[in-house]
């Protein structure tokens, strides 16, 4: 057998993950119930030899089911995963959504680098917004998107929502980028505790690489495909924190006045030609984007829920 086909699982590890888990109990559970449903409902004193068989059985299996649950909740209690080895691991599709609402969680730096930003405008910038309020301290956020102003990234950008099935008409990559321009212009301006800066690269990633003191999380373009995780300090999650910075040294810096969007909120009213024109982003149309922008900002619609 060739080395490359060999894998080792640790039945343990492997149920840290909140979806295997849930479903791992849900099943567990279930079968405790019919169980305990067959057990009472044969009850009776007068019971034929099957009827005991029956029983004697379904007892020998809800008692070998509270083992497993309770072996298991022992050993996550008292031993717990083998983090310490792991710099790097996958994570599954349906987990992506909780790993990535983990990141912004008490940090002091974050960072974000992809093409469209849904995600980071609907949750983490959010978040990071109101932690840096309510424990007052400073949180610095850099966030490298790509040039909507080059055609063939907008292009590829393009066949990249086509294959996903995800296509929105024209000016796509432009409303998104404006979108969250906007979002993180509205809320650094208006939290003084958060320190926000954007820049625009000619390059566009085939991926989306969220960083902060907590991780570094990088996913592919289909929701259905799996994510990779790298610790905190890791040999990985240094190596994409520096391309980041590098990316982000040889990006145009996008500057804005933050008297423009002082005591804006984040609807629709706060969408105008003053504002969408603040970044230095060429719009060859303000009206026609101007809606969708207006409902990217207020909605902050995403593939992951």
């Amino acid at each position: 057998m060739r080395v490359s086909k060999i894998r080792a699982t640790d039945f343990f590890d492997d149920l840290t993950s909140p979806y295997a888990r849930r479903w791992f109990f849900w099943g567990l559970f279930f079968v405790v119930a019919i169980c305990l449903l067959i057990i009472y409902t044969l009850r009776d004193a007068d019971q034929p030899t099957t009827t005991q068989l029956v029983i004697s059985i379904l007892v020998e299996v809800l008692s070998g089911t509270l083992i497993v649950i309770l072996f298991y909740i022992l050993y996550m209690h008292f031993i717990g995963p083998n983090r310490a080895s792991k710099d790097v691991s996958v994570v599954r599709p349906q987990d992506i959504s909780e790993e990535l609402k983990k990141l912004p969680k008490q940090v002091t730096t974050y960072m974000f680098w992809g093409r469209s930003g849904s995600f980071f405008r609907s949750y983490p910038i959010i978040e990071l917004d109101k932690d840096a309020r309510n424990k007052k301290h400073n949180i610095s956020i850099d966030v490298l998107l790509p040039n909507p102003e080059e055609k063939h990234l907008v292009d590829s950008y393009q066949d990249i929502l086509v294959s996903l099935g995800e296509e929105e008409g024209e000016n796509t990559l432009l409303s998104h980028v404006v979108a969250t321009c906007l979002i993180c212009a509205i809320l650094d301006a208006n939290n003084r505790y958060l320190n926000v800066r954007i820049h625009i690269s000619s390059f566009l990633p085939g991926f989306r690489l969220d960083l902060s003191d907590n991780g570094a999380i990088l996913t592919q373009d289909d929701k259905r495909k799996s994510a990779l995780f790298f610790e905190s300090g890791s040999e990985f999650y240094e190596m994409f924190r520096s391309t980041m910075l590098n990316e982000c040294k040889i990006s145009r810096r996008i500057i804005w006045d933050e008297t423009l969007f002082r005591d804006l909120d984040l609807d629709r009213s706060s969408c105008t030609v003053l504002t969408i024109d603040a970044f230095n982003i060429e719009v060859p149309d303000v009206s026609s984007i101007q809606t969708k922008v207006a409902n990217l900002v207020a909605r902050r619609p995403h593939r992951y829920k």
